[in-house]
């Protein structure tokens, strides 16, 4: 079984989530033509599932979305055995297949987070599976166009710099922006590589351009591009521009806000930890794999790599994306990490809130 779920590195976009669940189907009980199958004729596609682990007593969910595809596959060895992959996908795929355009409730100087939810209440989401911050930003009113309720909904997590994903238990959830950077100044788990926290594999470091924004342009729907650039960077890491256009907030001074807020914290590299890795059949840390199953998207976490040359890396994250591949004898789970595109001073934060180290926000 293999479970993806949360942001593309490369375009820091939320993406569907996905589940590769493989049955073994030798009586083709997972047939869909199979009428002797107990489950016939309901093995449809968009059929609800529900992927949970137990640990300690409790149950923890991994995924919840739909099933879109029954692949039938053959084996062969001894015998042919048969096998069927579950291909599903999370809630985005209903989210991305819903066309919107005039959306009532919806009206100039609305918060972002109620705006979230008018998007929703237009497509009839249950109340049930929402989790929705409040929000930071006014917004103007909905434009009314044509286009899904992912689209509008991924309007507003840029105009707020927020996020929106659904979680593993099919909920959509709104992050504000002062959550998102106030998160990783609390993290729910430790992990490190010199025994002071849960032991981890296979970490990625890396230093790169990556990252690096030091000229950044936001324009407003309908009104003038605000633009906030570093010279000193430019003329050490070359030109790196960074463009988003189309925003729904009020004013120019928010763009330029918005601006001004990813130039102080992208315009220099920064030595990160794109990824670690937990094997959650590790028996000795009780707290591996209850870290494993119970984390979330943007959860917090702080990770310590021990460098050669006797010196650490000490990051604290937002967990960008979740990978588990599961087997009858492995589970391997890779966390995706990064800073928050854009980051904040933090007050009584020893993590985010270092003079002269930590940036203002807004």
């Amino acid at each position: 079984m293999a479970i993806r779920r949360g942001r593309n590195h490369i375009t820091s976009q939320f993406e569907f989530g996905s589940a590769t669940v493989t049955l073994y189907d030798q009586n083709g009980d997972w047939n869909p033509m199979n009428p002797a199958s107990a489950y016939y004729p309901n093995l449809v596609p968009l059929r609800q599932i529900i992927i949970f682990a137990s640990y300690g007593g409790n149950d923890y969910s991994l995924f919840s979305g739909f099933i879109t595809n029954y692949d039938t596959g053959f084996r062969q060895g001894n015998e042919d055995v048969s096998t069927v992959n579950l291909r599903c996908v999370d809630g985005f795929k209903l989210l991305a297949g819903s066309a919107i355009s005039t959306v009532s409730g919806a009206p100039a100087g609305q918060l972002s987070g109620a705006r979230v939810n008018a998007l929703l209440d237009t497509i009839e989401w249950p109340l049930s599976l929402r989790n929705i911050d409040t929000g930071d930003s006014t917004l103007q009113a909905d434009p009314g166009t044509s286009r899904t309720a992912l689209e509008a909904l991924k309007t507003v997590e840029d105009s707020e710099f927020g996020g929106i994903f659904v979680d593993a238990d099919g909920a959509v959830n709104f992050v504000s922006r002062n959550n998102l950077i106030t998160i990783p100044a609390s993290a729910a788990y430790a992990f490190s590589d010199d025994g002071s926290a849960i032991s981890y594999t296979n970490a990625v470091v890396a230093l790169d351009d990556t990252t690096l924004i030091n000229d950044v342009t936001i324009t407003r729907e309908g009104g003038t591009a605000q633009n906030a650039f570093d010279q000193s960077s430019i003329d050490k890491f070359f030109l790196h521009s960074g463009t988003r256009q189309g925003i729904l907030v009020q004013t120019d001074a928010e763009a330029l806000n918005q601006a001004q807020g990813i130039l102080a914290t992208r315009k220099d590299p920064e030595v990160r930890i794109d990824s670690i890795q937990l094997n959650l059949y590790d028996d000795i840390n009780p707290n591996k794999p209850l870290a494993g199953v119970d984390i979330e998207l943007l959860d917090g976490i702080l990770v310590t790599k021990t460098m050669p040359g006797s010196t650490s890396v000490v990051q604290p994250s937002l967990v960008n994306a979740i990978h588990h591949d599961i087997t009858k004898r492995s589970w391997m789970t890779t966390l995706f990490t990064s800073e928050p595109l854009l980051a904040g001073f933090v007050l009584d934060s020893t993590i985010s809130g270092i003079l002269d180290s930590d940036v203002l926000s807004y």
